[in-house]
């Protein structure tokens, strides 16, 4: 298989478990506690550290707006799918640039990831939040973001580096694709 059709292979892979596993937590019956761990957000960062910075932001935009195609959720009105999406994007871009290219520190590119991801989530609900007529205070509602994200940010500091950590041949295999780019 060239590398290439790998790289999608694993995109896709990561997709649609970015789709899967909120489905899985909503299993639970708990309302708020996909708001609490994000789970669609473990897929993105793993595409991001693994394929880098374009593959993660591609499968970061689409990974809510296909769930919200295919199950509701993330709602698009309010437009909470779209805000995700540009968060998501964000989260992908920033995580894969700052592994692939900078640091190589897997908690520095997440943790810089989740904050500025934060923050495109912010600018993007002033962006697009007036299309939709979805006008929520701003400072409350970043902040919520934030807070609301804390118990999700430590389960995704710790699973993640984990997860690089067992697939070390996946990782080899994606630092060797971008080396030959």
């Amino acid at each position: 298989m060239k590398n290439k059709t790998r790289k999608l292979v694993w995109a896709s892979f990561l997709l649609i478990l970015g789709i899967i596993l909120p489905r899985l937590v909503n299993l639970t019956g708990s309302i708020t506690l996909g708001n609490l761990i994000s789970p669609m957000h473990i897929p993105v960062f793993l595409t991001a550290l693994i394929l880098g910075p374009f593959y993660g932001t591609l499968v970061g935009f689409i990974t809510p707006l296909f769930s919200t195609l295919l199950f509701a959720m993330p709602p698009m009105m309010p437009p909470i799918a779209v805000l995700m999406a540009f968060e998501l994007a964000a989260f992908g871009l920033i995580a894969g640039y700052l592994y692939s290219d900078r640091s190589k520190n897997i908690y520095l590119s997440l943790i810089a990831a989740m904050i500025l991801g934060r923050l495109v989530y912010g600018l993007a609900l002033i962006a697009i939040g007036p299309i939709f007529n979805f006008n929520p205070p701003f400072i409350p509602f970043l902040q919520g973001a934030f807070i609301t994200g804390i118990p999700g940010m430590v389960i995704q500091l710790v699973l993640v580096p984990m997860i690089i950590d067992k697939i070390k041949p996946i990782k080899e295999f994606a630092e060797f694709n971008r080396k030959i780019k």
